[in-house]
């Protein structure tokens, strides 16, 4: 599974290492993991919110195919699009988008998308 996360910044951080969340408008970094069907972090990296979860999205394949190169399928959420879908399909690795049940209101489990990282 694949997922971002941007995380407000303190007024301490440099400028050059964060950016501004277009989605959330705020400044901040962005955090992005790819895990196992476990929980187990595989990848990880962190970049300037500006970067697309798209950007993130192919850093984290790369990654996970150099360290681990049977890896063959990926979940992934809806902010993620044909960008990632076809790097990954040139690296072998199926990416598929996992779309939430759209009668559903607020936060609920969506399948194949919410495992628990293992500290």
């Amino acid at each position: 599974m694949i997922d971002t996360q941007s995380v407000k910044t303190s007024t301490n951080v440099p400028l050059t290492s964060q950016g501004t969340d277009a989605a959330k408008k705020i400044v901040s970094r962005k955090r992005g993991i790819l895990t196992d069907t476990i929980g187990l972090i595989l990848a990880v990296t962190v970049t300037a919110a500006s970067l697309s979860e798209n950007a993130l999205g192919i850093r984290l394949l790369d990654q996970a195919k150099e360290k681990y190169p049977t890896i063959s399928k990926s979940w992934v959420g809806t902010g993620f699009k044909n960008a990632v879908i076809e790097h990954g399909a040139r690296l072998g690795i199926d990416v598929e988008v996992v779309n939430r049940n759209p009668d559903k209101r607020g936060f609920h489990v969506v399948k194949r998308r919410w495992v628990r990282a293992v500290p």
